[in-house]
C-alpha cells in the first residue's frame, strides 16, 4: 500500500507550494511545458556499497553489468567521497548539498532529535516544485521518514512491516528491511500507473548492508560458495546460518548481493525502455557509504577510513557525456548543486543555507570544470552512547590533499595519515606537536563542525607555516 508523506518540515509557504504541486492543483506547477532539464529523474541509492567492488571501478569479478552499461553511456566519477558512513546522514547530505552539521541529520540513532533542518533546501522538494511527481522507495529504516528524508515526496514507501512479517525478520537487529526485488516490484507498479507525467523517483537498495536476506539461488551459485545454503529461503538468521557471519562468507555474499541489486536496477531500466522514456530520464547511481572488510580488524561501517567513505557515482542520461570519467575529487555535497543546475530547479527566498558543494555540470557535459582536486574532504559520525561495536561517540575527519586527520574527542585517540605514503591508513603519525595535526585540527575547528576551543598554531616555526601555506594546506594570512 502506497502511503503519502504529508509532513513537510520546511517553512509554511514552501510546504504549501509543495503540497499544492504534489496534489496537482497549483497553477504554478505545470507538468510538461515549463520543465527545464531532463523530463524525469531516477535517483538510485545503493546502501553500503564500496566503489572498488563495482566492475566499472576495476573489480575483477562481474558484479554490476547494469551499472557498467550506464557508465558507458554516461559519466563515472572515479574519486567520490561521502561526508559520513551512516545512511541517514549521507542521504540528507545528498538531498541538500549541505554539511551534516548544517542539515541536522548527524546520527543513525536519532541522537538529540537528529532530523533534517527546515532551513536547508531539499532536492525532491525542489523537484516537486518544478512540476514533477515524486516518489521514494525505501528498503530499510535508516532511510525512513523519521529523519525528515520523506520531505518533498508525494509517496514515500518506508513502511516495511509487511515485508518484515512475511519473512520473519521482526526480531533482527537490522529489521525491518526488504530485499531489492520487492522494492523493485513497487517501483515497476508505480511506473505503470504514473509514467505518463514527469517524475522524480528515489530508489534505495539495502541488500549489501548485512546478511539478513540472501539473493536467489542463481546469484549465490554464481558469486559465492554458498549455492546450496538456503534451499530457496530468502531470510537468514545468525542462529541457524552462523557461517554467513564469518569473514570469508561475508565477502562472498557481498558480491552476490551487489550483483542482485544490479539485476533489480536492470529491471527498472528495462521498464523505462519499454515505456519509451529512457532517453528522457536522467539516472543517478550513488552509494551512501562503503564498508570495512576487516581492515584494521573491523567489519561493517560507522568509522571514517577511506574504504568506508569512498563511493561510486554514475550519472547517465540527457545532456551527459558518453563514456567519460571524472578524475577530480567529488563529494556527496556536489550532487545537489549539480542536479539543481541540470534541472533548473527553483530556489525560494526561505532557503537560508547555501550549498556547501559545487556543481560539476560542466564535467558531466565533457567540458572543463572547476578545479576540485584540492578541495578538503570532511566527514563525521555520531554514535549512541552504548554503541554495540564500541565505536567512539563522535568522530570527525578532514583530508586536505593527501594528509588526513581523524579527531576523536571522547577518547583523545586522534589519528593522522599521509595517504601518499600510506593509502591504507596503517601508520598513525599523530602527535600533539605534529604541525600537520595542528593545521588540520585548526581547520576542522574553524568549520564549526565541533565545539570547543580552536586549535592553536603556536609553536609551529614560521618557516614551517610558510611551507604549509605554499603547499596549499593553509589559507593566506
Amino acid at each position: 500500500m502506497i502511503t503519502r508523506e504529508r509532513m513537510f518540515h520546511g517553512p509554511f509557504v514552501v510546504r504549501l507550494l509543495v503540497a499544492l504541486c504534489l496534489l496537482g492543483v497549483s497553477g504554478g506547477c505545470k507538468r510538461s511545458s515549463a520543465l527545464k532539464g531532463p523530463r524525469n529523474l531516477l535517483f538510485v541509492l545503493l546502501d553500503t556499497t564500496r566503489a572498488d567492488r563495482l566492475s566499472c571501478y576495476g573489480y575483477s569479478k562481474q558484479t554490476t553489468p547494469t551499472i557498467d552499461a550506464l557508465a558507458r553511456t554516461g559519466v563515472r566519477a572515479a574519486n567520490v567521497w561521502a561526508q559520513s558512513s551512516l545512511t541517514p546522514v549521507s542521504a540528507a547530505t545528498l538531498f541538500t548539498g549541505t554539511m551534516p552539521f548544517r542539515h541536522g541529520v548527524r546520527s543513525l540513532f536519532v541522537v538529540q532529535a537528529s532530523k533534517l533542518s527546515s532551513e536547508v533546501p531539499s532536492l525532491f522538494e525542489s523537484l516537486a516544485l518544478s512540476g514533477r511527481r515524486t516518489a521514494g522507495f525505501v528498503s530499510a529504516k535508516p532511510m525512513g521518514a523519521q529523519y525528515g528524508l520523506g520531505r518533498g515526496f508525494a509517496e514515500y514507501y518506508d513502511d516495511l512491516t509487511a515485508t518484515s512479517t512475511r519473512h520473519g525478520l521482526k526480531d533482527f537487529a537490522d529489521a525491518p528491511q526488504r530485499p531489492a526485488d520487492e522494492t523493485t516490484d513497487l517501483v515497476l507498479e508505480w511506473l505503470d500507473g504514473n509514467a505518463g507525467e514527469p517524475f522524480a523517483l528515489a530508489v534505495h537498495y539495502f541488500d549489501t548492508h548485512d546478511p539478513s536476506f540472501v539473493p536467489p539461488q542463481q546469484f549465490l551459485e554464481q558469486h559465492s560458495s554458498l549455492g546450496g545454503l538456503t534451499a530457496g529461503a530468502r531470510a537468514t538468521n545468525p542462529k541457524t546460518h552462523p557461517q554467513l557471519y564469518q569473514p570469508a562468507q561475508l565477502v562472498e555474499l557481498y558480491d552476490a548481493e551487489l550483483r542482485f541489486m544490479d539485476e533489480q536496477l536492470g529491471r527498472i531500466v528495462t521498464k523505462l525502455q519499454g515505456l519509451g522514456i529512457q532517453d528522457e530520464t536522467l539516472v543517478v547511481v550513488v552509494a551512501d557509504h562503503g564498508e570495512a572488510f576487516g581492515e584494521r580488524g573491523f567489519w561493517t561501517h560507522g568509522q571514517l577510513y577511506e574504504e568506508q567513505l569512498r563511493v561510486p557515482l554514475i550519472i547517465s542520461g540527457p545532456g551527459i557525456a558518453s563514456g567519460a570519467v571524472i578524475d577530480e575529487r567529488v563529494t556527496h555535497l556536489d550532487v545537489y548543486p549539480t542536479l539543481a543546475a541540470l534541472f533548473g530547479l527553483p530556489r525560494t527566498k526561505t532557503e537560508r543555507v547555501a550549498s556547501d558543494g559545487r556543481s560539476i555540470l560542466g564535467l558531466l557535459a565533457g567540458q572543463p570544470g572547476p578545479a576540485l582536486a584540492k578541495q578538503p574532504l570532511y566527514a563525521e559520525v555520531h554514535h549512541a552512547p552504548k554503541d554495540r561495536l564500541q565505536r567512539d561517540l563522535e568522530m570527525y575527519s578532514l583530508r586536505v590533499k593527501d594528509w588526513k586527520y581523524i579527531h576523536r574527542p571522547a577518547t583523545q585517540k586522534h589519528e593522522l595519515y599521509d595517504l601518499s605514503a600510506d593509502p591504507l591508513e596503517l601508520k598513525n603519525l599523530y602527535a600533539p606537536e605534529h604541525s600537520m595535526a595542528k593545521v588540520l585540527l585548526a581547520q576542522l575547528q574553524s568549520m564549526g563542525a565541533i565545539s570547543g576551543k580552536g586549535a592553536s598554531l603556536e609553536g609551529i616555526p614560521p618557516e614551517e607555516l610558510a611551507r604549509l601555506r605554499a603547499l596549499g594546506y593553509l589559507g593566506e594570512e
